[in-house]
């Protein structure tokens, strides 16, 4: 067996292997576990809040934190299946809330500014948040001057707290009077702890001890910061789309994309012969690695991202053109087919690898400071590119270079190029 052979052996197992690998993510990932559809399409609610800085506060990551934490409790308590809430931009909150009938309540109430209230525990139980039996509000988030997160001597977490002057005088009343009973946290109506008061608190500092993990006593200082959010949350946008209209948007989208894909292949076949074959096997092959990457990321589909595909297949598609053109060139050089394949595909990969990266830089871009279904846009053409690059090395440069080692093709006519005088 000569080295060529070994060569062209070798580059079909490795075909062989890649091939197999891509059917098992690609019926894993997309026929059995498809992408999620987003709201544009399946219908629901899209709501931007955007943060508005109050008199001697500044916006900051940690402040984002806390309002990003209080929505979701209220989202929570609104039962919508798979919410999807986030921070972008580093000022907005962007909430996804599919199959909301009552977008007026919705907005009602994720809208409003969070309630942190301080609240004896009754003895008995039901009727009250949490199944337990509350009292009157004793003391509101604002008394609170700050929480964090602090550590006693055998390094145990600790919830360390810090009121302002008024709060510390009424909280030093308040657990003078609840020596040995519960006192507990409310956010927004919903009981996040109720530790017992060991003594009276005086000098406006107090913690809460307890058998808590790092991660819990982080989340109850967060919950005991959102009671007095420094910013004020907008509702910048708001947009509902009925099921209806999802549905025909998902037609319209699903007929576009098999249309243009379709034209594409019937033009490279006619104009390229046998390559635009070729081209066309490799637009399928792009197709079932896209949609096998948006699965396995789990990202969400939506219109913009049905743009992003159909605008990736003339992408790739002119990766494609601009082997074949590179290819023509070397033909009419007077290079034999099997030189010209090989230095063609070199020299257009080279080509369009560069307007690939650019595409990439300007997806990553839009990615990092866009919001909402940009985002979106730009992750479809950030995975378009990957799985072109992809589909492009392997599956073109493979299938030229088995026909070039075994000099299948002869005639440049089988590019639609002529044979140079």
């Amino acid at each position: 067996m000569t080295n060529q052979q070994k060569h062209v052996l070798t580059l079909g197992f490795v075909i062989l292997l890649v091939a197999l690998a891509m059917v098992d993510l690609f019926v894993t990932h997309v026929l059995l576990e498809p992408p999620k559809l987003g709201l544009d399409l399946k219908g629901g609610m899209n709501v931007i809040l955007t943060a508005k800085e109050r008199k001697g506060t500044k916006i900051t990551p940690d402040t984002m934190k806390q309002a990003r934490f209080v929505i979701e409790q209220r989202v929570n308590a609104l039962g919508v299946s798979e919410p999807e809430i986030g921070t972008q931009g580093g000022r907005n909150i962007l909430v996804q809330l599919p199959g909301v009938k009552d977008p007026e309540k919705v907005l009602d109430i994720i809208g409003k500014t969070a309630l942190l209230e301080f609240k004896e525990v009754k003895s008995g139980s039901g009727g009250a948040a949490g199944g337990m039996l509350l009292g009157p509000t004793e003391l509101t988030g604002d008394a609170l001057k700050k929480a964090q997160v602090e550590f006693d001597n055998l390094g145990k977490p600790k919830v360390g707290l810090a009121f302002n002057q008024k709060g510390a005088k009424k909280f030093g009343e308040l657990t003078k009077r609840l020596k040995g009973k519960q006192l507990a946290i409310v956010l927004d109506g919903k009981v996040m702890s109720a530790p017992t008061v060991q003594t009276e608190i005086t000098g406006g500092k107090a913690e809460i001890t307890g058998k808590f993990t790092l991660d819990e006593v982080k989340r109850l200082v967060l919950v005991l910061n959102s009671g007095r959010l420094p910013v004020h949350l907008e509702i910048s946008e708001n947009r509902t789309i009925g099921p209806t209209l999802g549905s025909e948007s998902l037609r319209a989208g699903l007929i576009a994309g098999i249309l243009g894909l379709a034209l594409v292949a019937l033009f490279m076949v006619g104009f390229y012969r046998l390559f635009g074959l070729i081209a066309w096997l490799a637009l399928a092959i792009f197709g079932a690695t896209l949609f096998t990457l948006l699965a396995a990321v789990k990202a969400t589909l939506t219109l913009p991202g049905i743009a992003g595909i159909i605008l990736m297949i003339g992408i790739a598609a002119d990766s494609s053109i601009i082997i074949f053109e590179r290819i023509k060139e070397e033909v009419k050089r007077g290079k034999t087919m099997r030189v010209a394949m090989e230095s063609g595909f070199n020299l257009g990969f080279q080509t369009f690898l560069d307007a690939d990266l650019v595409t990439f830089i300007t997806a990553l871009i839009l990615f990092l400071f866009g919001i909402g279904p940009v985002k979106g846009f730009a992750l479809t053409l950030m995975l378009g590119v990957g799985a072109d690059l992809f589909t492009s090395f392997l599956f073109k440069r493979s299938v030229l270079g088995l026909l070039a080692s075994h000099n299948i093709l002869t005639r440049a006519s089988f590019l639609g190029a002529r044979e140079a005088a």
